[in-house]
């Protein structure tokens, strides 16, 4: 009798060690299942993602023409087919001018608002036509500009982008050795400005970079908004603010475009300029998308 009852007692254990087994090695093989869809859905998803990687290159090239640059840039600003102003010219304060619809005010007062809410007038908002104006505590200059109240030969210690809600230190990137070749360190949770290229306005060309994204990295994703510049700029003027210890600079943006990145070179320029790079597309990153901006006006701290 006892005999039987250990024979139903091993007998039930050994059903609960099958069971045991059967759902551990269920989880495992649902588990890796799981995990290899995933990994071929992301696959499949890189490899299209990479197979498209460039095809967008035309709709983040934009730049305003020769024709409109000055009146885009608040100024008289010198274009590459204008003589540079002579050192004695003072800088022209920024003028806004409205379009000719006076004989339509009377009717609807388009003549104040934004373009780009003309389509929803009742859901406007609050940009000006024109776009934004020279803060008055700034001192507008000509990208061409020598400055003589000071000497701007300090790095820049902040960047912001209101049109994009980017508001982020900057430092200066230091040079990695990796053995058979050297090169930049990448921006973490900043935006890097390389030591080389010109300072906050000085004349040539300021470079800035900073991630899309980096989750892998967690090195930040400052500059996310960065490719939607250059649908920005077909509406309104975007400024870009670099502030030094002794001075606080603005840039307009004249130019978008994107590239790959076995073609990026670090170019100078003849006025004072900034170039802000980052990565593209999602996942792939081996496009640089590139912003343009040129010195509008600066402020003494």
């Amino acid at each position: 009798m006892a005999d039987s009852h250990r024979s139903s007692a091993d007998k039930r254990q050994t059903v609960g060690a099958d069971k045991t087994r059967f759902t551990l090695s269920s989880f495992v093989a649902y588990s890796t299942a799981i995990i290899g869809i995933v990994l071929i859905a992301v696959s499949v998803m890189y490899i299209y993602s990479r197979s498209r990687s460039g095809s967008d290159a035309v709709k983040y090239a934009y730049s305003i023409s020769d024709e409109t640059l000055g009146s885009h840039l608040g100024k008289g600003a010198t274009t590459p087919t204008q003589k540079a102003p002579s050192s004695g010219e003072q800088p022209i304060p920024l003028q806004l001018k409205s379009p000719d619809v006076a004989r339509f005010a009377s009717l609807y007062p388009g003549d104040f608002l934004n373009p780009k809410y003309w389509s929803e007038p009742e859901w406007a908002g609050s940009d000006p036509f024109g776009g934004p104006s020279i803060p008055d505590e700034f001192i507008p200059v000509l990208s061409t500009d020598l400055f003589r109240d000071f000497d701007p030969t300090v790095s820049a210690t902040r960047i912001k982008i209101p049109a994009i809600n980017v508001d982020s230190t900057v430092t200066d990137l230091e040079i990695v050795d990796l053995g058979n070749q050297k090169s930049y360190e990448t921006p973490d949770n900043t935006v890097g400005h390389i030591p080389e290229t010109s300072l906050p306005g000085q004349q040539g060309s300021g470079w800035f970079f900073a991630h899309l994204e980096s989750f892998a990295a967690r090195e930040g994703n400052i500059f996310r908004h960065l490719p939607e510049i250059t649908e920005l700029i077909k509406q309104d003027p975007v400024d870009v603010y670099l502030e030094t210890p002794l001075a606080e600079y603005i840039y307009r943006v004249t130019s978008t475009n994107q590239i790959h990145q076995s073609e990026l070179l670090l170019s100078n320029s003849s006025d004072a300029q900034i170039t802000l790079v980052t990565c593209w597309p999602p996942r792939v990153y081996d496009q640089r998308v590139l912003v343009n901006a040129t010195l509008i006006a600066y402020r003494p701290l």
